[in-house]
């Protein structure tokens, strides 16, 4: 029986210890691995005391904390107990304790200060139980723990398990075709299958060609939001500094709410006011967007849409927000006069080019980028804003007092906001919620900013 349990033993041993380590492959980065394992890049990091993200091909990889390793990594035996002792009348001095000698195998990727740190000792302390003179260590290495190093594991608390901080989603997210890439290979990767592919991408009888963008889920390790804090959108009318405002807040702790732009029903070139995007769209609210151009309809910045680049343009700023519902507020990564890479806003679901900034760190801004030269974002006008407070709690505001861009900087700072850009304004200037046109664009617009508050459909990625 021994003999026949024992390969099987060797087996579940080996199970064990592949699903503790990843090994590096060709032309991968920290970030692939992430991917590959559901292992977050900061873990991958500090679980292995990688100084920064180079990694080679056939280095092994920890998946789990040092102090998580499974007991087949270090073996531990016992001294033999003594024969009991008949009891006699006369007392006798208690027998010491017998005390545990551990050994440690030496995994791939070890060193002694790792070793020393997961076992409780020093470096000095292993390399005198081992007779070391250097800090050199092979793997399938046996060492000696010093005894002081260790107590009976029956004895020892058990630690708490730490609360999770990360969950794994699936994103999906336009790749380009290489010219070594086929249905298969593709499926492979991004673990699907071909027929999967196809159908995701329509393609019928199409087949991939170099350079196409065909559409692929990917497992990302994502943080666990946390609870939200009320509804997922709530509007109130408000009056901060005698200023009558509609105030859109929404709740990005709720996964199902997704803010992305709402087009016409023609498409980008094209126009329609705020009541006609709000009905089209089955959004919970809508509001005006930013800058267009006002014959083509052409947006004026960069705009991303379910991770696809639509237009992009001078704007510097932007609203970008991620799959998972982080929201900032960024500078453009498009040059001015370049064409945007595969790399432009990467990660982001949702960017909206747009400003001036007129809120920084809770600082109103008076000072503005050259590339707003249009002296009409500067004059009163009825207002369109965006604000944050964190990432979690974005907020839409708008007003059809006149205000120039610094007191609406004062608004959005007196209803508690940190940071804050400007929207478009003036006739653009509009908001419906649920199905009721609060404010009227006075013109049609390039698009509007739609917010769901229930969405179940998937989410995307740069």
């Amino acid at each position: 029986m021994t003999r026949r349990l024992l390969p099987l033993l060797l087996l579940l041993a080996g199970e064990v210890l592949a699903a503790q380590a990843a090994t590096v492959r060709p032309g991968d980065t920290l970030y692939r691995v992430s991917v590959r394992t559901g292992v977050t890049v900061a873990h991958l990091r500090q679980w292995n005391a990688l100084q920064g993200t180079t990694i080679h091909a056939g280095q092994t990889l920890r998946l789990t904390p040092p102090t998580a390793r499974p007991a087949v990594r270090a073996a531990t035996t016992f001294a033999a107990p003594r024969p009991a002792q008949p009891r006699t009348a006369q007392s006798s001095p208690a027998r010491p304790h017998p005390v545990q000698a551990r050994t440690y195998r030496v995994m791939p990727g070890d060193t002694l200060s790792s070793i020393a740190r997961r076992t409780g000792t020093t470096v000095r302390a292993l390399q005198t139980a081992n007779r070391l003179r250097g800090t050199t260590l092979q793997p399938g290495q046996r060492l000696t723990l010093p005894a002081a190093a260790h107590a009976p594991a029956a004895h020892a608390p058990a630690a708490p398990a730490r609360p999770r901080t990360t969950e794994v989603r699936v994103v999906y997210r336009h790749v380009r075709v290489t010219l070594k890439d086929t249905e298969a290979a593709l499926a492979r990767r991004y673990h699907t299958t071909p027929t999967t592919l196809r159908a995701l991408n329509h393609l019928g009888r199409t087949s991939v060609q170099p350079g196409m963008k065909v559409l692929v889920p990917q497992r990302v390790p994502v943080p666990i939001p946390p609870a939200p804090r009320g509804a997922a959108v709530t509007h109130k009318h408000l009056r901060p500094l005698n200023v009558p405002v509609e105030v859109l807040h929404v709740d990005l702790r709720h996964r199902g709410v997704l803010v992305t732009p709402v087009l016409p029903a023609g498409g980008l070139g094209s126009g329609a006011r705020v009541s006609t995007l709000a009905a089209r769209s089955g959004a919970r609210a809508v509001i005006n967007g930013g800058y267009f151009h006002v014959t083509s309809y052409q947006p004026a910045g960069d705009l991303v849409m379910q991770g696809r680049l639509l237009t992009w343009g001078r704007i510097p700023t932007a609203l970008a927000i991620t799959p998972d519902n982080r929201a900032t507020i960024a500078p453009s990564t498009t040059a001015l006069l370049g064409r945007p890479l595969d790399a432009t806003w990467t990660g982001m679901e949702t960017v909206i080019a747009t400003g001036p900034r007129i809120l920084r760190a809770g600082e109103v801004q008076r000072t503005f980028s050259a590339a707003y030269h249009d002296t009409g974002v500067f004059r009163r006008a009825a207002r369109s804003a965006v604000g944050l407070n964190g990432n979690r709690d974005l907020v839409f505001v708008s007003t059809r007092t006149p205000l120039t861009a610094p007191e609406m900087g004062k608004v959005m700072r007196r209803l508690g906001l940190r940071d804050a850009l400007l929207l478009d304004g003036g006739s653009s200037t509009g908001m419906s919620v649920q199905g009721h046109t609060l404010l009227e664009s006075g013109r049609k617009l390039s698009y509007g900013i739609g917010i769901y508050a229930d969405y179940r459909g998937r989410r995307y990625a740069r």
